[in-house]
């Protein structure tokens, strides 16, 4: 059996009127609106004024998730029993009048983070009988002490390595939006939790894109930390981080998450606050590269992104196009620089059980086994310095203040791709497309020290949403925050009103 600590070492709809759970907090009816899908900033308002209690939340949620998650499949394992002594605990607190931060908010955590008495598989069967963690991670450390609420586990593909969230494990994790499409990977069954309605805010990690891409799959606001604001892993490529429905749940959320950890070498000091208002952008100048030798568009991302750069200009920004030069072959360094890295022995360790793989899994890792090594890093490294010079060189010492991307050039991934890897394709450009080549994601991994917050940018085809990065220079958060901030106050936003997931599955 693989140990999963020595991988880690190298590596609104159908709940309707939430009812009162437990004792009866206050006198009167229950919300009429389902409480589930509202933001953590109204929740914390409404807890501080007795309007709802954090029961009441949790139970609208699990009554959601006992209803809904047969089509979705985006949890591994529930742990309602510890969330409801939890929501009491943050219910008494409330009543004493001194709750915490993040006091009787729900968080989805994904299949990686340490949480005392869970067990992380990795989605991997390798990992279905791990042990169960000895103590918390850093960053639930830090969230168990501001309030938070884990009730849920949530989906990820095998050790991470994919865009969709399908495993022999869990399951094939479906997109509430449109059930026939992935919501993504590898943080894929939190963004589809955030969707459906099952969680208020959700945890996630990025290494390739995997904050950012369920984020843009499942009309989230989602946050890629540089590397070393968050705690995490000594990987330079990965930042753990949040996910959120709306911008200034995603903001509350960094805040709770970031600052350094005295157990973990790579977190930076001093520790970064995320202010609760942002002032206007007006005035300012960015740029905006739509990538097309990363990925060519479909044209509903393309009509996307110009709605975009129009709110942007609403809000008095001025945007021009540039053309960083970044290109899709370069993926291939990366990747191979990336499993370079310790996460190699990942690799090695899991190619001893071959048959227990996923398809994926199996056709990344023999296809990289013989290219890893010393010289993959120094390839690696030398692309890396030279998209750090495009980047300069075009946009940053030109005076612009952020680069805006899309995140996806189309959202129409099926949300079996990777089962059959070789053939498995999406739509690009008139054109179907093999393997990972439909993200612009990544390059921002091996530019780890570059902040990048996914903003919605509105429904495509099929009723799926989709999705850009907005960029800042390197350790510039609060940058990126501002501009999202920005835009969000101008941009048409999901998640209320009529724009909720219907869970229908219509392929296009």
């Amino acid at each position: 059996m693989v140990d999963r600590r020595d991988f880690l070492k190298i590596s609104g709809h159908l709940a309707g009127a939430a009812m009162l759970g437990g004792a009866a907090w206050r006198a009167g009816a229950a919300e009429a609106e389902d409480v589930s899908y509202l933001p953590a900033t109204e929740l914390i308002a409404r807890f501080r004024s007795r309007q709802l209690s954090p029961v009441e939340v949790l139970e609208a949620q699990i009554r959601r998730i006992e209803a809904l998650d047969g089509k979705v499949d985006s949890i591994t394992v529930r742990f309602f029993d510890q969330a409801r002594r939890a929501a009491r605990e943050s219910e008494a607190r409330y009543k004493a009048g001194n709750p915490r931060p993040l006091d009787g908010i729900t968080v989805a955590v994904k299949d990686e983070y340490d949480v005392k008495g869970w067990r992380t598989t990795m989605g991997s069967m390798l990992l279905k009988d791990a042990p169960v963690a000895a103590e918390d991670g850093p960053v639930i450390e830090r969230l168990r002490a501001a309030g938070a609420i884990f009730h849920i586990q949530t989906t990820a593909p095998e050790f991470y390595v994919w865009m969709t969230t399908a495993t022999k494990l869990w399951g094939t994790t479906r997109n509430p939006w449109n059930l026939a499409y992935t919501p993504g990977g590898s943080s894929g069954g939190s963004g589809a939790a955030l969707a459906a309605g099952f969680t208020t805010l959700a945890l996630g990690s990025d290494m390739g894109g995997s904050i950012r891409i369920p984020s843009s799959q499942c009309g989230l606001y989602g946050f890629k930390p540089p590397f070393g604001r968050v705690p995490t892993s000594e990987v330079p490529y990965e930042s753990e981080g949040p996910m959120a429905r709306t911008f200034d749940d995603l903001n509350l959320f960094s805040e709770a998450m970031a600052g350094p950890h005295p157990l973990v070498h790579s977190s930076i000091r001093p520790r970064l606050h995320y202010p609760p208002q942002y002032a206007p952008v007006t005035g300012w100048k960015i740029a905006y590269d739509p990538m097309p030798k990363l990925t060519p568009l479909d044209p509903a991302v393309a009509a996307g992104m110009a709605r975009a750069v129009e709110s942007l200009r609403r809000a008095g920004v001025t945007v021009d196009t540039v053309d960083v030069g970044f290109n899709s072959d370069d993926m291939d360094t990366y990747i191979t620089g990336l499993m370079s890295s310790s996460m190699g022995g990942l690799m090695v360790d899991a190619l001893k059980a071959p048959d227990q793989l996923m398809p994926y899994t199996r056709h990344m890792f023999e296809t990289l086994k013989s290219k890893v090594g010393p010289d993959a890093l120094v390839r690696n490294e030398e692309l890396l310095n030279a998209y750090q010079r495009r980047v300069q060189e075009t946009v940053f010492t030109k005076g612009y203040r952020a680069l805006i991307m899309p995140t996806l050039g189309t959202p129409l991934i099926p949300a079996e791709h990777g089962l059959k890897p070789t053939t498995d394709t999406a739509r690009l450009g008139g054109r179907d497309v093999t393997g990972l080549k439909f993200a612009q994601t990544w390059v921002w991994n091996m530019l780890g020290l570059y902040p990048v917050v996914s903003a919605p940018i509105g429904l495509g085809p099929g009723n799926m949403p989709m999705g850009m990065q907005i960029i800042a220079d390197t350790y510039d958060d609060l940058t990126a925050f501002q501009l999202a901030s920005a835009y969000s106050r101008v941009a048409p936003p999901l998640y209320t009103g009529t724009a909720f997931p219907d869970f229908r599955r219509q392929a296009v």
